[in-house]
């Protein structure tokens, strides 16, 4: 509040609010200058104080301070940028001040959440004073365990001092060789499984790990998702779905979409899809990164219309190029086509730059959910559904990729029969005007 409210509030004058504030010390927080100047009251988290810098690791492995991160009582938080020019793109109209009702929204994302998170969880919980799922956190709890063991999250945010020292540490431990893999993999997805594996809180329900490669004398980070057993229906489709993720890539690839590197690897009865992280460097570095989902939350109206929908919303805005946005739309509609029935907003993410527009991040996650093994149930047969969506396919580039993805499934050797002949059955479903590839 400015001193002007609190002394209507309090009904006293304002020199005697602006004597107490200056009596209360340092618990009072200043925020911005003059008569327009509002203040708060510093809330400690456990015994880590009130205020922490919050770096940026930038892609060459360097952290800058982009400001001070300040806890205030009643659950908001100020950003004290440390340049007004810095990082436009964190406060913006929409927070005025640098003030936020809750943690950031561009920590969002680093929040622990998914399979990851959740290994993370049983990790920390306990002497967080949390309890085993992370969802269900307070944000006192995330926001603690994000300056006690937030040395390897996603993007290039890390909070506070030690934290800081934690992440240039990891430049040093050793990485995986590309002829190790095989070996090391399903050492890590058992791993993994136990809960035990340690590294990013990268989101996702789908098994992972992620490890640092060395390949041909340079490092690369990768996020490593992992089949069950091979030799369980379940995990045959699994794999029919990793190899559908890495022909999806090649093909947006081959069309123009900024697709990172995609590898398949199978070893000891399990299929290892690894694709390198575009939220790391080849120089150990990091690269600032929001979702959909948490950009979403904080600028638009709606959070579950269709990417395209949000792509011209954030062009509108000027938070998005218009080339970008048309990309999104045709990821979109791709989706659509080969099944991807979970493109949820934390499926699509930015790059995030100190100031407007934002780039779309590359691809991830794009592969046929439609088709993914439910618990109670099994294995899904042919989806009617989506073989009308195929069939009512307007012309355009991305019913040919459609049609080329399922054309490839189908004959490729990495798939399973059962899942090529389902491959099949949506390659004749296309109407004629993409028989053409």
């Amino acid at each position: 509040m400015t001193a002007r409210e609190l002394a209507e509030d309090a009904g006293v004058s304002q020199p005697t609010i602006s004597r107490t504030l200056t009596r209360m010390g340092g618990s009072v927080v200043r925020i911005g200058r003059g008569s327009s100047t509002r203040y708060g009251l510093e809330a400690h988290v456990a015994d880590l104080g009130s205020r922490w810098p919050l770096y940026v690791i930038g892609s060459g492995g360097a952290p800058e301070q982009a400001g001070v991160l300040q806890a205030l009582v009643g659950g908001g938080f100020h950003l004290e940028r440390s340049t007004e020019e810095h990082w436009t793109t964190l406060v913006c109209e929409q927070f005025p001040k640098g003030m936020f009702p809750g943690l950031p929204w561009f920590l969002d994302d680093v929040r622990p959440q998914g399979f990851l998170g959740r290994a993370f969880a049983r990790r920390h919980a306990s002497p967080l004073g949390q309890g085993l799922d992370p969802a269900l956190w307070s944000q006192v709890g995330v926001l603690e365990s994000l300056i006690r063991y937030g040395s390897d999250l996603p993007g290039a945010f890390v909070i506070g001092h030690h934290a800081l020292t934690e992440a240039l540490a990891m430049t040093s431990r050793p990485a995986v060789k590309d002829e190790e893999r095989a070996v090391v993999y399903p050492l890590r997805a058992e791993e993994a499984l136990q809960g035990n594996i340690a590294g990013s809180s990268a989101g996702g329900e789908q098994p992972k790990f992620t490890a640092t490669l060395s390949s041909g004398g340079s490092i690369r980070s990768v996020l490593v998702k992992f089949s069950p057993e091979l030799h369980r229906e379940e995990g045959r489709r699994w794999a029919d779905l990793l190899a559908g993720e890495k022909i999806a890539a090649d093909i947006l690839r081959e069309n123009g979409m900024d697709v990172p590197q995609v590898e398949l690897i199978d070893a000891e009865n399990r299929r290892f899809l690894e694709v390198t992280r575009f939220d790391r460097s080849r120089e150990g570095g990091r690269i600032a990164a929001v979702s959909l989902r948490s950009f979403a939350a904080a600028f638009l109206d709606e959070i579950n219309a269709p990417w395209s929908v949000a792509g011209d919303a954030m062009h509108r805005e000027g938070w998005l190029a218009k080339v970008d946005a048309e990309k999104l739309s045709s990821l979109w509609k791709f989706g659509q086509l080969i099944g991807n029935t979970d493109m949820h907003y934390g499926n699509a993410s930015f790059l995030l730059s100190q100031a407007k527009p934002l780039t779309l991040a590359p691809v991830y996650d794009m592969l046929p959910m439609a088709y993914r093994p439910v618990e109670q149930s099994g294995v899904p047969g042919i989806s009617e559904a989506l073989l009308g969506l195929i069939g009512a396919a307007t012309q355009g580039p991305e019913s040919l990729w459609a049609r080329a993805f399922w054309a490839r499934l189908h004959e490729s050797e990495l798939v399973s029969e059962k899942f090529r002949q389902l491959a099949a059955r949506h390659v004749s479903a296309f109407p004629n005007h993409t028989n053409v590839i």
